[in-house]
């Protein structure tokens, strides 16, 4: 018998999650969308009704809102953001009673008349006195009753149509501001692999705490028309059905591709907080092969060094990334992790390659020098370009020297071959031995 009991009672509670439930989509750029199902109470026949769990970000022009139930209609809605305050409640009190209570336990009361952070200005009934009070020193001030049209939180408030009397299942939909995502790539380098592992970390800040949502992740970048402006206005409503996510038993998410972007689906629910920063595995733990190189781009200010990889299921990866942050770590002898550096990557589809540049090799030092300019005609013209690598470390290094060729250049004679991709892009590979300094040139000419 109590175990009927107990059955019944579970069943009665899932029921009950199901007739309440939040389906959130964030997207990059501070965008997200809110779908709701519920049921509310309604009268057969033309009501009005207040409907205020939404975020404080909504952007009332995406709203969406319809029943299953035929007969039922949305006559008309208004978003109403006039929140109550001190400030917006006394605008609606000038030129009306108001009692002010000092905290000498005096009072006065009259009229109105203006006020601002530091003072009160009321004319005193039965002596029309103009008496200037200190809001410093005012402990409270009483009103007659709260003006109409004020709301505690931002409410859509819908005039509705319902064709019986009972509960009825609503369908909600808006796009909203406030929530965000990124992604930190935590990774420890040995040299040779990446111990690849990555947070998604999501940021509430739309003004309305979910309990059990269902979250997808969207990575790419969505175009946008102009911010909108708020204003409260009517219109016109749209049908949109939201289906649900099953449980799973455990949290991981499913990437696909949707679009022209990358869904993330987190197969179990997450609850947010309002004002909640939190933090979610991403993908498992991928060991991934990656190569250490050290870069110098002509004329730059210094020699990189960078670890980089191809997204490719052989290097132990082949997932599509989202932009993101990757924090690279080192063991050091003594078995404690070290930070060695940190860079920023876009969004990167497989079979592309990901680059990190963990800053300037404090042991390479390279120069570029231009010279012997020639001016063979009017539109054509040559110089020598000399680079210079000093390797002041204890052992062998291996540098790519980068240089963008122009539309109208071409490299004449190298003393190192390089290799020109099609973007016109010349690499040259130098080995450095330790302790020793490498020169070559290299002869281009450029037509106008």
């Amino acid at each position: 018998m109590k175990n009927k009991i107990l059955v019944s009672i579970l069943l009665l509670l899932m029921s009950s999650m199901l007739l309440a439930e939040d389906w959130l989509t964030i997207y990059n750029d501070d965008l997200s969308l809110v779908r709701s199902t519920f049921d509310i109470d309604l009268a057969s026949g033309r009501q009005e009704y207040n409907f205020d769990q939404i975020t404080s970000r909504i952007q009332p022009s995406s709203v969406i809102v319809t029943s299953k139930i035929p007969g039922f209609k949305v006559a008309e809605q208004n978003y109403e953001y006039d929140l109550a305050d001190r400030t917006a409640v006394l605008g609606k009190y000038l030129d009306k009673e108001v009692t002010v209570y000092m905290e000498d336990g005096s009072r006065t009361t009259g009229t109105l008349k203006f006020y601002d952070r530091s003072t009160y200005g009321i004319t005193e009934s039965g002596t029309d006195r103009f008496i200037m009070v200190d809001a410093g020193k005012v402990q409270t001030v009483q009103l007659a009753s709260l003006p109409e049209n004020f709301y505690v939180r931002p409410t859509l408030h819908w005039s509705l149509i319902s064709p019986k009397t009972g509960k009825v299942p609503i369908q909600l939909s808006y796009l909203s501001g406030g929530f965000s995502w990124d992604v930190t790539y935590n990774t420890v380098w040995d040299g040779k692999k990446l111990d690849f592992n990555s947070w998604v970390t999501i940021n509430n800040r739309s003004g309305k705490a979910f309990e059990d949502a269902n979250l997808k992740l969207i990575a790419g970048d969505i175009n946008k028309a102009q911010q909108y402006t708020r204003t409260t206005s009517r219109y016109e409503l749209m049908y949109e059905e939201a289906a649900a996510a099953d449980y799973a038993a455990a949290p991981s998410f499913e990437e696909k591709a949707f679009h022209d972007f990358h869904m993330y689906t987190l197969d179990q629910k997450v609850s947010f907080a309002n004002n909640q920063t939190k933090q979610l595995t991403l993908y498992p733990t991928m060991n991934v092969t990656a190569e250490g190189r050290y870069e110098y781009n002509l004329w730059g200010s210094g020699v990189k060094s960078v670890i980089k990889f191809k997204n490719t299921e052989a290097n132990g990866i082949g997932v599509p990334l989202p932009k993101g942050v990757i924090k690279v770590y080192k063991q050091d002898t003594d078995d404690n992790m070290e930070f060695i550096g940190e860079d920023s990557v876009e969004h990167t589809g497989r079979n592309e390659e990901v680059k990190i540049n963990t800053g300037k090799a404090f042991d390479i030092v390279a120069s570029t020098l231009s010279k012997d300019q020639t001016n063979i005609s009017r539109n054509v013209t040559e110089r020598t370009i000399q680079v210079t690598i000093r390797n002041n470390s204890s052992e062998e290094k291996t540098i790519d020297v980068f240089y963008q060729l122009g539309g109208n250049t071409r490299i004449l004679r190298s003393d190192i071959k390089p290799e020109i991709d099609t973007n016109n892009k010349a690499t040259f590979t130098v080995k450095v031995p330790k302790d020793t300094q490498a020169i070559f040139s290299f002869r281009e000419r450029t037509e106008y």
